[in-house]
């Protein structure tokens, strides 16, 4: 996912770019191409890069442990800068690249965005819900836990 910026004139350029998810660095949970709308602006001193991406991913339902594949998306800007100054420092969003640099790589932005963008709660469905087998082995209580359902009951009431 490679971008040549030697002689880039200033504007806005569009990229489409792809690669299989392990070339981007995924693991087997993600399967397919990945895909990222790349849109560089740039003016004198920076190069702003606003980025679409997406990936086909294969995970298990917290709620009835199936699996299922979903689509996980995100997007993202990063800022490029040729200058350093002493108050310049670089972050997530914000790189430097050195004056001899010829092209960026967003493999490592889109890999971290995306894997970020993956839901910390993985349901097949909105409405999913817990299969009769597991709610009934829920039911047995250990009994050492018994004293805590019945307080509870009693904070309902």
């Amino acid at each position: 996912m490679k971008i040549n910026i030697s002689g880039l004139s200033e504007g806005a350029h569009q990229y489409e770019r792809s690669g299989s998810a392990g070339e981007v660095g995924f693991g087997p949970n993600f399967i397919g191409d990945v895909l990222a709308n790349i849109t560089l602006e740039k003016s004198t001193h920076q190069i702003v890069a606003t980025v679409t991406a997406s990936v086909k991913g294969v995970f298990i339902c917290d709620r009835c442990a199936s699996e299922f594949s979903d689509s996980v998306k995100t997007r993202f800007t990063v800022v490029f800068t040729w200058e350093q100054t002493e108050e310049t420092v670089e972050d997530d969003d914000f790189r430097i690249l050195r004056k001899d640099e010829n092209e960026i790589d967003f493999s490592s932005f889109v890999n971290e965005y995306l894997t970020l963008s993956v839901p910390l709660k993985l349901l097949c469905k909105n409405n999913c819900v817990i299969p009769e087998h597991i709610q009934a082995k829920q039911e047995s209580v250990d009994p050492r836990w018994e004293k805590l359902r019945i307080l509870k009951q009693t904070e309902k009431n």
